[in-house]
Formats: C-alpha cells, structure tokens, sequence
C-alpha cells in the first residue's frame, strides 16, 4: 500500500551546515520516527571525539575552570606530560583496559624516554584516578558506554614510591640553633616558617605581614604565590583547598627570629619592592642556598620539614583530625599516609609510659 503521509524535516549535516530531508510514512508518526533513526545514524557517522577534545572542550572549561591554584598546575601537568601525551589522540570511545594498562607501563619506564625518572607508583596512582574522573564524566554524558579504569585488572609496575621523612629530633634542634645566624635575612625568615610552622612553600611564599599577629602568636594562611613553569609568579587568592584558609601559630622562637623584620605591610618575602612576590629566581636561590648553608641541601626537601611537624604533632598525642587541621588538609588520608608517619624515634617516646603501665608486675612487687 502507498504511502499516505510526507513530512520534510531540517537538520544540521556533520560540518555544521543546514539540510532538509522529505520522508514518507503512512502518517506523522512513522514520519517523526524514520527521521528520528534518520538522526541517530548521522550521529553514528560521525567521527568520535578525541580524548583532547573532551578534554579542552568540555572538561577543561567546565570542571577545572574553578580550581584551586596548586591543584590546577598539578591537573595540567598530569595532562601535558602522561595523559594527552599517551592517548590524547585516540577517540575516547576506543580507549579500553587494555590501553590504560599500556598507559601505566608506559609511565613506569618514562626514564627511559627522556623523562628525569620513571614515575613511581603513588604518582601513577594519582595521574590514574585524575584521568578516570574524565572518562566517568564522558560516561554520564553517554559519550562513552563505560570507564576503561578497573583497579581489579590493572598493574601498576611503578617504582616503589618514596615518602617524604621526617627529620630526627636532634638533627632539627641543630638547624633551628643555626637559623638566627644565616646572613641574609630573607633566608632566616624562610627557614623559621618553614621548620616551626608546617606551611608549604607557597603559602610562605603568599604570606603577608598584614596577616601575621605576632603578639596574639599566630598568622592567617589567605593566599598562594606558585611559579607556572617556574617562569613567573603568581598570586592566587584561593589556597590549595577550602580546609587551607586557616590559622597558623607562631611559636616564641619563630616570633623572636620575626619581630626584627616586622613590618606594616607588604610581602614577609618579597622581590625588589615589598607589594610584590619573589620571582622564581629569588626564590630558588633563597631555599637552595638556605639549605646549602644549614647543611642539608641534598638531603632534606621543602616538603620534609612539613612532614616533620605533622609527625610529631601525631606523636605529641594530637588526633590525625587535629593535625589535618594544623596542616590544611580537608580530612585525615594525607595525615595518616604521609604527614604523620611512625618513626622509631617516635615510638621509643612511649616507652616510659609503658613502663608505667606495667609497673605493679615487676618482679618482687
């Protein structure tokens, strides 16, 4: 039996431009339908989406637009020198197991492509879960059927990952006696927050003197400076988390080695005016030749010594939440994986109060 019905209907072809079409069917519905179908197999026609176009057109603009400084330059560097590099070019919707697991391997040997080392396993942990927070979303915009990332099958052969130590005691009561006599007075001030206060170097490097109450004991963490590419520096007014817009105390020894340098206003460590951050420059030569003088450089790192005071806040008895607190953290997983690690120092700390516990059984008692 002929058809009855005929329907025209205007849609866009794959390079944008404006069509019609002219179906026939037995009556408006089966028009609306075949057209339907008609639509779903152009959009099957066209060409996938590459994960860096996924990338720079939805989840750049949408999901890292409003980041935290810190976090943003970690994202793109995750993204520039492991995720796009690998699979960038491939359609998101080919990207399957064992690709990822070809991606894992491949940032495990990236020493011997001209990388500084092979990534090790807490690296590629975290570059992992990064670039499966863009496949979920691809997902839930059924861009993708599925997320290419399952722990249960994938390797991760990255070198064992390092963590940042935590100094002996007795090597930290050298270096604080020796701060108050480095020359410079840029390096004594960055040496005094950086071993009595668990800042990261971008927030010391953000610190103002607007911000810091020295009577009262304690300073306010409102700012970031970080160096993109170490070309420049930046002022970001957002820390690295929300957790991070915080107090900081001020312990009498730091407030001692401050108050000489005390001004109204301005930069604690500034470039050659006082309403302007250390260039990347200045502030490479600063810490670097800080170290070099106390006698650590090479062995100890900027992140040490925050490692440091977490640990042993945790062994002076505070709760990992508290110290959470103390370091910016939102909750307690850096704390208690890194931050706050037991040493044997620590430990042998208790070793008088379990002498005390076990006291009325001693032999003879």
């Amino acid at each position: 039996m002929a058809s009855l019905y005929r329907e025209t209907y205007s849609y866009r072809d794959l390079d944008g431009g404006r069509k019609s079409i002219r179906l026939h069917g037995m009556n408006k519905q089966e028009t609306d339908e075949r057209f339907q179908q008609f639509l779903m197999d152009l959009q099957k026609a066209k060409p996938a989406m590459t994960l860096r176009e996924f990338v720079d057109q939805v989840y750049r603009p949408s999901f890292m637009s409003g980041l935290a400084a810190t976090t943003n330059a970690n994202y793109e560097s995750y993204l520039s020198l492991n995720i796009l590099t690998f699979m960038g070019n491939m359609p998101i919707d080919q990207i399957r197991v064992d690709t990822i697991q070809r991606f894992y391997d491949w940032m495990a040997t990236a020493g011997e492509r001209g990388r500084k080392n092979n990534l090790n396993r807490k690296t590629i942990d975290r570059i992992g879960g990064f670039a499966s927070r863009i496949f979920k979303v691809a997902m839930e915009m059924k861009i993708i059927q599925d997320i290419p990332f399952k722990n249960t099958l994938l390797r991760n052969n990255g070198a064992k990952e390092g963590h940042h130590k935590a100094l002996p005691d007795e090597e930290l009561d050298r270096i604080k006696r020796l701060i108050p006599a480095l020359n410079h007075p840029r390096q004594r001030l960055y040496m005094g927050l950086l071993v009595y206060t668990g800042l990261r170097r971008e927030e010391i490097m953000g610190l103002r003197w607007e911000n810091i109450r020295l009577q009262e004991g304690y300073g306010e963490v409102v700012q970031v400076v970080v160096y993109p590419n170490k070309k420049r520096a930046v002022v970001k007014d957002n820390p690295k988390m929300e957790a991070s817009e915080r107090i900081f105390f001020i312990p009498r020894p730091l407030q001692q080695l401050l108050m000489p340098h005390c001004q109204e206003k301005g930069y604690m460590i500034h470039s050659r005016t006082k309403e302007k951050p250390a260039s990347p420059s200045t502030m490479e030569w600063n810490y670097k030749a800080a170290f070099e003088k106390l006698g650590i450089l090479g062995k100890y790192d900027n992140h040490d010594f925050r490692a440091t005071f977490g640990t042993q806040l945790k062994e002076m008895g505070f709760t990992s939440a508290q110290v959470a607190d103390l370091l910016g953290h939102a909750d307690t997983r850096m704390v208690e994986t890194v931050y706050a690690r037991t040493r044997k120092q620590g430990i042998l700390k208790h070793q008088k109060a379990v002498e005390i516990m076990n006291a009325a059984y001693a032999c003879g008692s």
